[in-house]
């Protein structure tokens, strides 16, 4: 636009030049012809030639505001000229420069687009992650609550059975004749010794196997079966009742142990699947 109005300045401008020169040219026949008529009018009175002459003074200060009017006509145009030739560069360099913005603005554009369906994909990859996590956690948790429960079954069934077998040796100790034989008939603590060693074979037969000899076995049938008159050596016993006691004190031994590792594995993982989950969410927030 700022160009077009440049043309059409310059146009305009050469245009009035030419009609102005034309009339200078004519002004200037013109007062060639007055200058002549007045020459060979030399001898007529001053009131005859007075209208002559006001035309020639009238001519010759058009002349002069032809030539102020020119000068200031070429001083316009060469302004003119020269902030058309000034704008013209400054718009075509606005105009690179608003190409190149352009240019700058579709990668900018292109590049977030990218960037945007990038962290869509690390989203959705976070979030399955974080889903991953969680059902980990809650798994650890569900086996976690399943072995503490298992093993407080187990540990109370063990100090039931070692407290009962230790009662039972207490008492053994203290029914037993100078032979050594042991009497039952008629004596309800040593019912009880009996029936605290068949209570613990039942229960614990898992943890008694490959411990007791077949003899044992039979001789903890006899016990159960016979409570008429006097029983084998108490020494028999005593050895039944002691090595039964051991066992389930080795076993739950081994069960505490066992426990002490279970949890210590559980708060492992927890502390660090937690971690991870809280990290997850972070990045899920921040992105």
């Amino acid at each position: 636009a700022q160009t077009l109005r440049c043309e059409h300045f310059v146009s305009s401008t050469a245009a009035i030049h030419s009609m102005k020169f034309a009339t200078a040219i004519f002004a200037c026949a013109f007062l060639s012809d007055v200058s002549g008529l007045m020459l060979r009018n030399s001898g007529t009175d001053v009131d005859q030639n007075r209208p002559v002459s006001r035309i020639v003074s009238l001519l010759k200060h058009m002349l002069e505001e032809l030539d102020k009017d020119a000068a200031a006509d070429e001083e316009a145009y060469n302004k003119m000229s020269c902030w058309c030739g000034k704008n013209e560069k400054t718009k075509t360099q606005a105009a690179a420069d608003a190409d190149a913005r352009i240019s700058e603005l579709t990668a900018s554009v292109e590049q977030r687009t990218a960037s945007s369906a990038r962290l869509s994909t690390e989203i959705e990859n976070a979030k399955a992650e974080l889903a991953s996590n969680q059902e980990t956690l809650a798994a650890a948790a569900a086996l976690r609550q399943k072995q503490l429960a298992q093993f407080n079954d187990e540990e109370k069934e063990l100090l039931q059975s070692i407290q009962a077998l230790g009662a039972a040796i207490i008492v053994l100790e203290k029914h037993h004749n100078s032979a050594g034989l042991l009497q039952i008939q008629g004596d309800d603590h040593l019912s009880g010794v009996i029936a605290a060693i068949q209570q613990a074979a039942q229960k614990h037969s898992f943890l008694l196997q490959g411990v007791l000899t077949h003899q044992q076995k039979q001789l903890i049938s006899f016990l159960v079966a016979n409570r008429q008159g006097y029983a084998p050596q108490s020494g028999e016993v005593f050895g039944i009742l002691k090595q039964m006691k051991e066992t389930f004190e080795s076993n739950l031994n081994d069960s505490q142990k066992e426990e002490l590792r279970n949890k210590k594995a559980y708060d492992g993982v927890q502390a660090t699947k937690q971690e991870m989950i809280e990290l997850g969410q972070k990045e899920i927030n921040d992105k």
